[in-house]
């Protein structure tokens, strides 16, 4: 009880907190709304558009590794997208070193997620998350007019249709994301990352009717992946990780 109520304390200080302590959860922020985005950018037209997913789905072997995660759906999710996306993976040896931008991406993520793990059991969400989105959006809005490099108009339409997608996609998708994060922990939550791929191709499968056999296999691998993670009550990888940093 009174670690419930140390804890609600600590919250409703969360504007009072030193200084460094804000602009670490500013920067956790900016690796997980901000950095990812902008380094897979970097790479677009240079890379096929499936290594940034691919990059993205390797985050939980990371975290397993790390110990938040057992490594063998970790593993097993990633092949299931590695699967997944057989036909449209081909790399020459010429654009390999633009690797280096979604694997740093692939890094950053997985670590911001780790620290957002502990930051989000000792301060509100919607306050961390509020001063996380206003420092991202700005950056956001940096990058984009320094590699899009394309005119905007701005319509009555247009800018509600920004609103609203702003308000419902960020916001409370958002919300929902570091709610997960703070219940099931960075691990867990990091399986996420696969979901897109795995929409993504049944949507073309649904279109074609002719799913192959690398979508069923990719598929089936993704699911058990999910639920092995996510029906795993000890929480092996979280338990593991504390008692090494202890």
């Amino acid at each position: 009880m009174r670690h419930i109520v140390r804890q609600r304390a600590n919250r409703r200080r969360l504007w009072r907190r030193p200084v460094p302590s804000l602009v670490h959860v500013v920067i956790v922020g900016i690796g997980i709304l901000c950095l990812p985005q902008i380094l897979i950018l970097v790479g677009h037209g240079k890379l096929p558009p499936i290594v940034s997913v691919i990059a993205l789905a390797a985050v939980p072997v990371l975290l397993a590794v790390g110990g938040r995660l057992m490594i063998t759906p970790a593993v097993c999710g990633l092949a299931g997208v590695l699967l997944l996306a057989d036909q449209g993976l081909g790399i020459s040896l010429r654009q390999s070193p633009w690797l280096l931008f979604p694997l740093a991406a692939t890094c950053l993520l997985a670590w911001s997620l780790a620290c957002a793990e502990k930051i989000m059991q000792e301060m509100s969400i919607a306050e961390a998350l509020f001063g996380q989105c206003t420092v991202c959006s700005f950056l956001l809005f940096i990058a984009s007019q320094l590699m899009e490099h394309q005119a905007l108009t701005w319509s009555a339409t247009a800018t509600m249709g920004f609103a609203i997608g702003a308000a419902l996609i960020v916001v409370c998708g958002y919300l929902l994301f570091y709610w997960l994060l703070g219940k099931f922990g960075a691990g867990r939550v990091s399986t996420l990352q696969w979901t897109q791929p795995f929409v993504a191709a049944a949507e073309s499968a649904l279109m074609t009717m002719r799913p192959g056999w690398a979508f069923i296999s990719g598929g089936i691998l993704i699911v058990i992946a999910t639920i092995w993670v996510f029906s795993n009550r000890d929480q092996a990888g979280g338990v593991l990780f504390e008692i090494t940093q202890r």
